[in-house]
């Protein structure tokens, strides 16, 4: 996965060296300045239980300083795929959806915790929607 991490342009980040994250961090805003785009998972890990955590605001912080919107993607049915801490893959549908971007007016943090929050909802309410639905057949589920 190196390898191909690093010819899509990956960024990667230490989180062990707080210097080195913030030159990721730094690096990642040039970037996204440049016209790329970047995918953050906001939680920062894989879920071991398949609910979503508090997100981190690494990603509300770079879209901020950037002054670029932020598009909630929510990615349903990896979990079925492969685990946390397993390296055995199952075969699976998943489903991406994508919602509409949002923006971050200024440099008010507490206005870009606000939407990230917004974000965290929305991709929960998409998460949530996946579960009254048989995914795989693409119909409602019963609820009990």
């Amino acid at each position: 996965m190196g390898w191909a991490m690093s010819a899509a342009g990956y960024i990667p980040v230490e989180r062990n060296n707080r210097k080195k994250s913030y030159l990721a961090f730094l690096n990642t805003i040039e970037s996204v300045k440049t016209g790329n785009s970047i995918v953050i998972f906001p939680e920062g890990t894989r879920s071991v239980d398949g609910n979503i955590g508090p997100f981190k605001k690494g990603s509300q912080l770079l879209a901020q300083r950037a002054e670029v919107p932020m598009v909630p993607v929510t990615i349903v049915g990896t979990r079925d795929i492969i685990r946390k801490g397993s390296m055995l893959i199952h075969p699976g549908p998943i489903q991406i959806i994508v919602s509409p971007y949002v923006t971050i007016d200024g440099k008010d943090t507490k206005k870009g915790n606000d939407v990230l929050q917004a974000i965290r909802s929305t991709i929960n309410k998409n998460f949530e929607n996946y579960l009254k639905t048989d995914f795989k057949k693409g119909q409602k589920k019963k609820r009990l």
